[in-house]
Order: C-alpha cells, then sequence, then structure tokens
C-alpha cells in the first residue's frame, strides 16, 4: 500500500463522473490524502439497498448497469491491498467468491496450491450492487466531496494547462488536477479541442461485433446456485456465444452474445424465445431447472459496442497537463471479455503511485499516465480487438454460406482444440490462462510461456485421439425453429408488436 502523500502538499483534484472509474480514482487519491471533489451528472439519491439500486436505481450513464458483470481478479487484488473495506461490503451483500480452488476443471487430478493463487480470485456481483458499495464506501470517506446532479461543460485552462472545470451553470471550479473518468459518450475530446493546443488526442477503434442480450434471475426460497458443471457454465456454438453468471443476494444471469449481422437471432429478445432458447442448451441445464429461480428482469440489450483507445500523449508532448482521463473515456473493450472495471482499477492505481512519485509536476503525470496505459492496458486493449476481428470474420462465413478466413480459423482452432482442452487437464496451464484473462499478466506472457504453448500445441496434435466433445446445443437453424415455437405457441393476444418490445430500437 502507498503511504498517504505528506500533509504539507495534499492537492485539491476535481473528478469528472462518479461511475466506476471516477469512484475508485476518487476513493484510491482520498485515502492518499488529496482533497476530492466529484463531479456526476446523475442526480439520483442512493437507494437504501442493492436490490432497491438494481430494481430501480436510475444510472443513465452508464448503460450496463443490468448486464451480466463480474469482478476479474485484477481489480479484486488492487481492491484487497487499497480498499479491502469494499470487499468485506461486498462479501456482506453476497458477492460470489470464485477462487483457484472452485475454478479448477475436476479432470485435473493435481490440487495442489501454488504460490500466487491468493491473487487469482474473482468476484461475482451485480454491477449495480457493485457501483451501489462503492458509492457508500466513498460519498463516507473523508476527503471526498460529492456532488450530484452537476453536470460539466468544460475545462479551464490556461492554453493546454488545465486550472479547473466550467460547470453547466457557467459557475468556475478551479483545481490542481482535474480526472476525467466519465463513460464512453463524454465529449472530453471536444473539452480538450476547445483549449485550443497544437496537439490533439489520438483515437483508434473496431467493433467488437457483437450485441450483448441479458436476463437476471432470483432464486426461489431454498435454493442455491447451480454448481459450475464440467462442461462450465457457458460456450460457443460456432454462430453465438452464451454464458451464466453468479450474482448476489440469490441472483443469477445469463447472457447471449449475438453477432451484429445477424438480425434473426435479435429474436431472442422476447422472454417466450429467451427462455425457450436457454433451456436447449446443455451447460445450462442446471441454470434452468424447473423451480429454481424466477427471472427480474425484461431481456435487457446493449448495442453500438466499440473497442476504442485514446492517447493523450503524442510523440511525448501532453495535449494538456492537469488533466488525467481514465474509464471507458480513455480505452474501452468489449464487455464480453469483463475488462472495464479492471481497467478503471488500473488507471486509478496508476494514478495514485504517479501522484506519489511527481507530485505537481503536471507535464511528468501526463507521461507517467500515458506510459502505464501502454504497458498496463493496451496490450488488453490489442486482444481484445484481435479476438473481436477473428470471431467476425468468422461468422460472417458462417452467415454468408462462404469459406472461412483461413488465418481466423486458424487462430480459433489453436484456441479451441489446443489452449482450451490443455486448460482442463494441466493445472499449470489453467492457472496460466487464468491469469491472463483477469489480467494479472499480460496476453503476451500466456503466448511466450514455453509450458503453455507445448500443452495447447500437443493437444491439437492429438485431438484426434480425444472423443468428440459433447454437443453444447442445437445449430443455428434448429434454434431459431425452438424460438418461433415458443413464441407462436402462445395465444395471439399476448404477443407484443414488433414495435412494442419493450426496447427502444435504437439499442440494436
Amino acid at each position: 500500500m502507498i503511504d498517504a502523500v505528506p500533509g504539507e502538499d495534499p492537492q485539491d483534484i476535481a473528478v469528472v463522473g462518479g461511475g466506476m472509474a471516477g469512484m475508485l480514482a476518487a476513493l484510491l487519491l482520498a485515502r492518499d490524502g488529496h482533497r476530492i471533489t466529484v463531479f456526476e451528472r446523475d442526480d439520483t439519491d442512493l437507494p437504501e439497498t442493492a436490490d432497491e439500486a438494481f430494481d430501480g436505481w436510475n444510472r443513465g450513464g452508464a448503460p450496463h448497469a443490468r448486464q451480466s458483470h463480474a469482478l476479474l481478479a485484477r481489480l479484486h487484488r488492487i481492491l484487497a491491498q487499497r480498499a479491502p473495506d469494499v470487499l468485506d461490503a461486498l462479501a456482506e451483500q453476497g458477492a460470489t467468491e470464485l477462487t483457484v480452488e472452485r475454478l479448477l476443471p475436476p479432470e485435473i487430478e493435481d490440487r495442489e496450491p501454488r504460490p500466487g493463487d491468493d491473487d487469482l480470485v474473482l468476484l461475482c456481483c451485480r454491477r449495480l450492487t457493485l457501483e451501489w458499495v462503492l458509492r457508500r464506501v466513498v460519498t463516507a470517506e473523508p476527503g471526498v466531496t460529492w456532488r450530484g446532479g452537476v453536470g460539466v461543460a468544460g475545462l479551464l485552462g490556461d492554453g493546454t494547462d488545465v486550472r479547473g472545470l466550467r460547470l453547466d451553470d457557467g459557475t468556475e471550479v478551479a483545481a490542481d488536477l482535474v480526472v476525467v473518468g466519465g463513460g464512453r459518450d463524454t465529449p472530453v475530446l471536444d473539452w480538450i479541442a476547445d483549449l485550443g493546443g497544437d496537439v490533439q488526442v489520438t483515437e483508434e477503434q473496431s467493433e467488437a461485433g457483437i450485441i450483448y442480450l441479458s436476463r437476471f434471475y432470483r432464486l426461489r426460497e431454498g435454493r442455491e446456485l447451480p454448481l459450475l458443471t464440467k462442461q462450465g457454465a457457458g460456450g460457443d456454438l460456432g454462430y453465438l456465444g452464451f454464458a451464466g453468471f453468479y450474482g448476489d443476494n440469490g441472483t443469477f444471469s445469463i447472457t447471449f452474445g449475438v453477432p451484429t449481422g445477424d438480425r434473426a437471432l435479435l429474436a431472442l429478445r422476447d422472454a417466450d424465445a429467451w427462455e425457450a432458447a436457454i433451456r436447449s442448451l446443455v451447460p445450462l441445464a442446471e441454470w434452468t431447472d424447473e423451480g429454481l429461480a424466477d427471472p427480474i428482469t425484461e431481456v435487457e440489450a446493449m448495442a453500438r459496442l466499440r473497442n476504442r483507445i485514446r492517447r493523450f500523449v503524442v510523440d511525448g508532448h501532453p495535449v494538456a497537463t492537469g488533466l488525467v482521463v481514465i474509464g471507458d473515456a480513455a480505452v474501452t473493450t468489449n464487455p464480453w471479455y469483463g475488462k472495464g472495471c479492471s481497467q478503471a482499477g488500473i488507471a486509478a492505481e496508476a494514478l495514485s503511485s504517479i501522484l506519489h512519485e511527481h507530485g505537481r509536476d503536471r507535464h511528468a503525470i501526463a507521461v507517467a499516465m500515458d506510459a502505464a496505459m501502454v504497458t498496463e492496458v493496451k496490450p488488453h486493449y490489442v486482444a481484445s480487438c484481435m479476438q473481436d476481428a477473428d470471431r467476425t470474420r468468422l461468422h460472417t462465413a458462417f452467415h454468408d454460406g462462404t469459406e472461412p478466413d483461413p488465418a481466423a480459423a486458424a487462430a480459433r482452432e489453436f484456441v479451441m482444440e489446443g489452449l482450451i482442452p490443455a486448460t482442463r487437464v494441466d493445472a499449470d496451464v489453467f492457472r496460466a490462462f487464468f491469469r491472463s484473462f483477469n489480467m494479472l499478466d499480460r496476453p503476451d506472457v500466456l503466448f511466450a510461456d514455453p509450458r503453455v504453448l507445448h500443452a495447447a500445441t500437443t493437444a491439437l496434435a492429438t485431438k484426434g485421439d480425444r472423443p468428440p466433445p459433447p454437443r453444447l446445443g442445437p445449430d443455428r437453424d434448429e434454434l431459431l425453429a425452438i424460438m418461433a415455437a415458443a413464441t407462436e405457441a402462445r395465444p395471439a393476444t399476448s404477443r407484443p408488436s414488433p414495435t412494442t418490445t419493450g426496447h427502444s430500437p435504437t439499442n440494436v
């Protein structure tokens, strides 16, 4: 844990955005001794309980608030080191910890613990429960002032040296440092452009290639969360991905990743089609057991998903000093991989360390934050882009009835027929894969590990010696027929109009 900033030099820091990135930065920096003011545009009171938050908390700035969620091991480790009280509060809310012991495939006979296993903990809970717990901790933290219902209109600067904020009502707020931790639509690029600097932000982005569909359930009295089965809690049908997610307070969720080009599969937004579809998937058999649970949401959709990274230092020159941008305003990745909250935590932890080292050296802060993001976050962004590009090429070929891209097909075969089977029988390969997926190691560490490469290559070469993998579910035509039968079976008077399904057409 970093020692507190010397008492004679705490900084006044304005944090824009009260979502995950803003709250994590506010909490860590306040505990370093800085004075923090959080400006959050949403004007909503904090609900009394986590369940009330899930049922009615309006988090307009977080479109994925009611989508499936898991807190990767990287963020769990940051919280364990810097804010263990947050983990304690999540445990009180029934969050589910998944340790190596619980996640090791049953085929692995070597169950002995290894050094580093304490870091390999994934925490499952609803996104709104995490935000609710963190909001309670942050707003109670000495040194944090929370200003809800206050929008930010721009930056105050001496040229490109940022000195504060201009609020929507015209009020000007001075600050030693401005941290923008808003969501993916925060207009921070416009704010920077308004400063008139010669150097502007660089940006690259690519389509994630999926639409995210989720539905939440609550266990009935006396029932327990389904065990992670031998098949796992999800899978890839080739034309559709799916997964079950543990929640908190007796809840869980099921999610589909629908290729953006497959409009027919968007019929999964219909609740009857959804329920029929999830009951056709073998790994979800325990999750759909009769009498286990009741749905507590409709099928929620999230679309327009992109991988995007922005650089705020170009050829060694910051676009602005006195400004740090973190969270989805800086880097976004496909939510299917669950990296967003950990990326925000990495940025908050890096900023805490950088301020401890560089104090008020505003140029050094900007350069060091860029270096930290390039080292710690960009490799995971690149991996997300590559995975999405390969999957999209394969889905396009499947849908069009054409030959798949050879490189994409080879990459998928290496992972599905080599790496994944190796993780099911080798305890060390499983740990290496788990560390990479959970952002504890860079992706290149996994594929540079000789033991991993040998095990994966051997598994791929001997795939013909393995029995055929169990069928996870129906093919696409069969699934569409199952969905159609479910919707046709209900009375005509109860069928929703195609334009009144409860989902805004703009979402998809």
